[in-house]
């Protein structure tokens, strides 16, 4: 009885502690592996791309293979009637950044992308925030921006 009773106490402590546990989602894309930000569901993912979503108005995408030519990408965006809001070089995690932000009006919404591309050797990726909040942080030091989940979690297979 007495083992039974013991036993009975471990299988309750083990199934209360995998309840607490939140284990988070990876994703692979190409070489590249990284943890999805909290909150965040994969909407698509392939070899080369995953876009998330959060609600209707805030989504981030990792994608690979992208064109090393930031001054044509750039010209694009605003081809398509993106303005130009920032445009900065960093470095995080040691992986040189360029960081083009773009706002465009949509069905009545604001909506700023912060596209951060990466040239780097193992191969060009984009990680793109899209989101309505116009007080976004696209610093990548900042807990709230959701690009930083990806940089501080990305490893190359």
């Amino acid at each position: 009885m007495v083992f039974n009773k013991k036993f009975l106490l471990l299988i309750t402590v083990v199934f209360i502690a995998s309840v607490g546990i939140v284990v988070a989602e990876d994703a692979t894309v190409g070489p590249y592996t990284f943890t999805v930000p909290d909150g965040y569901t994969i909407a698509t993912s392939d070899d080369t791309s995953c876009a998330m979503q959060l609600d209707e108005y805030k989504a981030i995408s990792f994608a690979t293979g992208v064109s090393d030519d930031l001054e044509a990408a750039k010209q694009n965006f605003i081809d398509q009637g993106q303005t130009l809001i920032d445009e900065k070089e960093m470095e995080y995690n040691g992986l040189p950044i360029t960081l083009q932000a773009f706002s465009i009006e949509k069905d009545g919404t604001t909506f700023y992308v912060y596209n951060y591309v990466s040239l780097n050797e193992d191969g060009n990726f984009v990680v793109t925030a899209t989101t309505n909040d116009a007080d976004f942080d696209s610093d990548l030091n900042s807990d709230s921006n959701p690009a930083k989940i990806i940089f501080d979690t990305l490893q190359v297979n």
